[in-house]
């Protein structure tokens, strides 16, 4: 009878470690948020328009806010951000995805950008490392 008992206390004790390690785990993952400071960054910005086949790359200035880019300044004085504006265009996207070394690090984020116009739609895909 001793022995029985000891078995199942032992079972118990067994599942019992097994979700404490889990849950654990779990928490810790639930926990860890990998995001970008707010603020400017120098990027690589991809430019493409489908109307007209111009493809270009240059290192423009984009702001990041929560882990999305919200606005590309093409230093020029012109630009384009997510939000309202009076120039009459549809800013999509800009959602960054963290790409990360091997020690978990964030080493640069991509997204793409779309803007919609009278002109039509040109897409931006942008890294900033």
């Amino acid at each position: 009878m001793q022995s029985i008992l000891l078995t199942i206390s032992l079972l118990f004790l067994t599942a019992e470690a097994q979700c404490q390690t889990r849950s654990s785990f779990e928490e810790s993952s639930q926990t860890s948020i990998e995001i970008i400071d707010n603020g400017w960054y120098d990027a690589v910005v991809s430019y493409y328009n489908p109307s007209t086949f111009q493809k270009s790359s240059y290192t423009l200035s984009v702001k990041v806010e929560y882990d999305r880019v919200t606005a590309i300044d093409f230093g020029n004085g012109g630009s384009v951000h997510a939000g309202y504006n009076n120039s009459g265009y549809f800013y999509n996207g800009g959602i960054l995805s963290m790409k990360k070394d091997n020690q978990g690090n964030i080493v640069a984020g991509t997204t793409r950008v779309s803007v919609v116009d009278s002109n039509g739609t040109r897409t931006f895909d942008i890294t900033i490392e």
